[in-house]
């Protein structure tokens, strides 16, 4: 079995309750369909060096890259990818991270 990742946004929301209601609550809701976990949602970011880009981080625990990656690809989920980037974001930024293995 695939180890799990964690899938990090960093975006630049431009109405957080259009946000939530438009792209957070759908993809929420398709992210525990697959068995993930949102570690973290908020605007809250105590930056202690450098710049954090955007004003919205999400961390997502999901149980391996290719469930990740086929939810990014899908058809079910592109018009809300599409949405947050061309819409209800100014700038946004995601990636795949593996999970430490502590074996």
């Amino acid at each position: 079995m695939s180890e799990p990742v964690y899938m990090i946004g960093l975006i630049d929301v431009q109405d957080f309750e259009t946000y939530a209601v438009e792209y957070g609550m759908p993809v929420g809701a398709m992210f525990a369909e697959i068995g993930a976990e949102i570690i973290v949602a908020s605007q809250d970011a105590d930056v202690l060096e450098g710049t954090w880009h955007g004003n919205w981080t999400v961390v997502v625990k999901v149980p391996n890259a290719e469930a990740a990656r086929e939810l990014h690809e899908s058809e079910r989920y592109a018009p809300f990818r599409v949405a947050r980037q061309d819409r209800l974001a100014r700038s946004t930024a995601l990636a795949i991270f593996p999970a430490l293995d502590h074996g």
